[in-house]
């Protein structure tokens, strides 16, 4: 009885398994031949839809980059030159938006290496009166802190605050004419990119301090819902759309969704609340989350959207979904894309 030879297998069938595997199992498949790696490497598919990793710091020692896998309770190493002394300033389709110490701006794919330059995001106005000591700092050939004393506290600050949010609207690997929009620090509205441009195009329209956006059936919607210092300026979150044709204004949708939580009871719990905006089951959900001002996070209220009634509800059940909760962004999943043994 003869044995199959797996190192055999066509490339056309090995690049069709790679369709099915997540990140760990892609990595793991590149390791097994030379004719598997030879595939792996080829990329021909994104990994498989999965349960979020957590993308966590740098090992000074070899500069790899930490990942945590949730599903397996385990933590992945990656060196991925393209990441190194970079900060994340958010993920869309399995792609990273990372910034470095001169501040520049990059969209990376940590699987293929595929990268794209952006162009500098705008730094807040409140570091306006401390711009020479950033440019030193940009000029400085090292970030030893030793050399550099607070400005390198500075800048780990100001780089954290640069860039709330940013999403796509497709996928890079599967389409060329995608856009990228980020929220701006210094007004926390939003501006958008796309492949050949040279700066960013602001939107206009849209209140300051916007919580999130997303993209959803053709177009980016926009919240401005916040709730801060126990101090509602209106009741309501407010939902804004625009596209990125040639009209570049947002227009607001005749939606207002009044904040589910008691202000007694917030303002019993000296908290500050923030909206995300959800993609679910092909519609659109408004999540209110109610944050103390201890940073703990004391309740969560969904609503369902009907953008075409003008209308909402209250969603008592996401259908065993789970909902990935971030600093400025959110993910559902279903538990049942995937097998858990």
């Amino acid at each position: 009885m003869c044995m199959a030879n797996w190192s055999d297998l066509p490339y056309d069938t090995l690049q069709h398994l790679t369709s099915f595997l997540p990140i760990q199992d892609y990595l793991r498949f590149g390791a097994v031949c030379r004719n598997w790696r030879i595939v792996a490497k080829q990329k021909c598919h994104s990994p498989a839809q999965q349960i979020p990793w957590l993308a966590l710091g740098e090992m000074e020692d070899t500069k790899k980059r930490k990942f945590y896998n949730l599903l397996e309770d385990r933590h992945y190493y990656l060196d991925v030159p393209e990441l190194r002394g970079k900060a994340f300033c958010g993920s869309s389709y399995g792609w990273l938006f990372t910034l470095d110490r001169k501040l520049n701006f990059h969209l990376v794919n940590p699987l293929t290496k595929e990268c794209y330059d952006l162009p500098p995001p705008p730094i807040p106005s409140d570091y306006s009166n401390r711009h020479e000591e950033i440019r030193r700092y940009f000029e400085a050939e090292s970030d030893d802190e030793d050399a550099h004393g607070h400005t390198r506290e500075l800048f780990e600050r100001l780089k954290r605050c640069m860039v709330p949010k940013a999403i796509l609207d497709y996928d890079p690997s599967k389409r060329s004419d995608f856009t990228v929009v980020i929220l701006e620090a210094q007004k926390g509205t939003p501006a958008f990119w796309k492949p050949g441009s040279n700066a960013w195009t602001a939107i206009t329209g849209v209140p300051h301090l916007l919580d999130d956006i997303t993209f959803f059936e053709g177009k980016f919607y926009a919240v401005r819902g916040r709730l801060e210092n126990n101090y509602l300026a209106n009741n309501y979150s407010a939902i804004y759309t625009f596209d990125v044709g040639s009209n570049h204004e947002a227009t607001k949708v005749e939606l207002e969704v009044l904040h589910a939580c008691d202000p007694n009871y917030v303002a019993g719990y000296r908290s500050n609340s923030f909206s995300y905006l959800v993609v679910f089951d092909n519609e659109l959900l408004l999540v209110e989350r109610i944050i103390s001002l201890d940073d703990i996070t004391r309740d969560f209220f969904v609503h369902k959207l009907d953008l075409g009634g003008n209308n909402y509800s209250k969603c008592q059940d996401i259908n065993k979904h789970t909902i990935f909760m971030g600093v400025s962004s959110a993910v559902v999943i279903s538990p049942s894309q995937f097998f858990i043994a």
